[in-house]
């Protein structure tokens, strides 16, 4: 399964995600919708007001960003 970080901008300051996440690739999972709802359980679990979100793989590569 792959690995994703969820790094955290409040303000001008950078919370990095030095430990990351396992979740399963909305592409490959066996069960999409179950794939997808996990993704959005803790996406809204970890946004709170005037917070950016930044989602990357384990090479860093951006693969979204989010803010609330």
């Amino acid at each position: 399964m792959p690995r994703y970080f969820f790094h955290h901008r409040i303000g001008d300051r950078m919370m990095w995600d030095p430990i990351g996440l396992d979740l399963p690739d909305l592409k490959l999972a066996p069960d999409p919708d179950r794939a997808a709802a996990v993704w959005i359980e803790i996406i809204e679990g970890r946004i709170e007001p005037d917070q950016i979100l930044v989602v990357t793989d384990a090479v860093g590569q951006v693969l979204f960003v989010t803010a609330r």
